[in-house]
């Protein structure tokens, strides 16, 4: 029980600060996107968009994180006014997250567009306008989410992929629009709901106890 109010602590401190003033800051913080990947993201292709992140990487992945990074960002500030074009850019840039070789060579880019994706998947606009697309978005976070490493480093961003997922998976939009994936989808989620309980439960039991033996160190006659 108390894991489970830690996460959901952990979700509302994520959905504190409003969208369009984490999406502002998103754009302060990105360089300009390269002529080719605005062309692209403009598109509204997913498969267009992570080609051009493919070949504009030249075979980086530090490089393919930064643009992938830049493209979940784009997306972000798109909700508004494009909130199909925004479910097809996050879909691209989850995309490149997907590799192992980008996870590992820039785990906190992966970290911060996990985050970005929550946000993004659960945007009313977007499940509205896009809602098959909104329930591949979340299939492909909770997908990254859910290995070890990304568990391990933040589990308090997994469990936010693992609220805002649930959430597409029951909207009843995303449900008509894709019952399968939507199902599969609860699945999912379940699994990497289970798998961020045994990990924040283990990091809890591992400080309680540095704790415990730390007061009992103190607390001894010298």
């Amino acid at each position: 029980m108390m894991i489970k109010s830690l996460i959901a602590a952990s979700l509302i401190g994520l959905a504190s600060v409003p969208l369009a003033a984490q999406a502002q800051q998103a754009g302060n913080q990105q360089p300009a996107l390269p002529p080719a990947l605005q062309a692209a993201i403009a598109s509204g292709n997913a498969a267009a968009i992570q080609q051009a992140i493919n070949t504009l990487s030249g075979g980086s992945p530090v490089r393919a994180a930064r643009l992938a990074e830049q493209t979940m960002a784009a997306a972000e500030r798109m909700i508004a006014t494009n909130p199909a074009g925004a479910a097809a850019a996050a879909n691209a840039a989850m995309g490149i997250a997907r590799s192992a070789q980008v996870q590992a060579a820039a785990p906190g880019q992966v970290i911060g567009m996990l985050s970005a994706a929550a946000r993004i998947m659960v945007a009313p606009a977007v499940m509205a306008a896009a809602p098959a697309a909104a329930a591949q978005l979340a299939a492909a976070t909770v997908a990254v989410a859910s290995t070890p490493a990304m568990i391990t480093a933040a589990p308090t961003v997994a469990a936010a992929v693992a609220a805002a997922a649930d959430t597409v998976a029951s909207n009843p939009t995303v449900i008509a629009a894709a019952p399968a994936a939507a199902t599969l989808l609860s699945q999912s989620v379940d699994t990497l709901t289970t798998a961020v309980d045994s990990q924040t439960g283990s990091t809890l039991s591992t400080t309680t106890t540095t704790t415990t033996q730390t007061t009992s160190l103190t607390a001894s006659p010298s």
